[in-house]
């Protein structure tokens, strides 16, 4: 099990439909962790039609007062598919719903206790423990906004950094890429979103980091994953089904340099990512 972090420089270009598409397709038990600073999408957009009577980051909140983050997690948690037989497999923690709630989050009452990024951080990496346990997608939206999770990233075993393969999008990814290799642990890999002048060679060429998942342009699926809908089948679900084994590939890389170990799995998974992700944009 594992802490995914998803996650973009400065513009939006869709790192919310793009851990929503990886969280619906996903294999194994997963929770999808809305820790934007600027506020959660997924309750008035794909969950629109399902009452979720307050429940999500905001309401948990109270929760840090009373040291109770643990316990109330699992009551603010909502399920993805209900009535699908899903056994509870995909579940989401709605966000924040305003980004003034974020510095309750980010600020500490006492400088010995930690922040509330910090403590959130050390809860998602103990949901992967045992054999009921969770992956988790934290989608942290845009690194430049205020009182940022920083913790979340740094404690994350991936880091996913999504852009559009444009100058724009590459520029702004130059800029956050440096400080943000020093803020995390885990690898950094390159999730490209729809389709822009610069392939997936060049640019994980410009930004020295593996291209882990190319999500082409489909915008019915789109349209669904951030408005709500029935139907949300198509070449992005596709796609983001096709980049968990690149993913947990890249999770694996990650603990393996930490460990300071190596396996053949690792090494081939590592050799081969930017041309999966070739082949899918290609099928697409």
């Amino acid at each position: 099990m594992a802490l995914i972090v998803v996650c973009s420089a400065k513009r939006s270009p869709g790192v919310t439909v793009s851990a929503l598409a990886l969280t619906l397709t996903w294999r194994r038990r997963i929770i999808l962790a809305e820790c934007d600073p600027a506020g959660g999408d997924i309750a008035a957009g794909f969950l629109r039609e399902i009452p979720l009577a307050d429940r999500g980051l905001a309401r948990l909140g109270a929760a840090l007062r009373r040291g109770r983050l643990a316990e109330d997690l699992w009551n603010q948690l909502v399920d993805l598919t209900p009535g699908k037989g899903t056994a509870m497999t995909r579940l989401v923690l709605p966000g924040l719903t305003e980004p003034a709630q974020a510095r309750t989050w980010a600020e500490r009452d006492d400088l010995r206790e930690p922040t509330g990024w910090e403590q959130l951080a050390q809860l998602f990496r103990s949901l992967e423990s045992g054999h009921s346990g969770y992956d988790v997608i934290a989608d942290c939206g845009r690194l430049a906004v205020g009182y940022p999770p920083m913790p979340v990233l740094a404690a994350a075993d991936v880091v996913l950094l999504v852009l559009r393969p444009d100058l724009p999008s590459i520029r702004a990814s130059a800029v956050a890429l440096p400080p943000l290799h020093r803020s995390v642990t885990g690898p950094i890999g390159l999730m490209l979103v729809g389709a822009g002048p610069y392939g997936p060679n060049e640019c994980a060429s410009q930004l020295h980091a593996p291209v882990i998942a190319v999500v082409p342009n489909d915008p019915g699926a789109a349209a669904v994953l951030s408005g709500g809908g029935e139907h949300y089948r198509g070449r992005l679900l596709r796609a983001a089904a096709h980049a968990e084994a690149a993913v947990l590939r890249l999770v694996a890389t990650g603990r393996a340099a930490r460990d300071g170990t190596t396996s053949q799995a690792v090494s081939s998974g590592q050799t081969n990512r930017v041309a999966e992700a070739r082949e899918v944009r290609n099928a697409s």
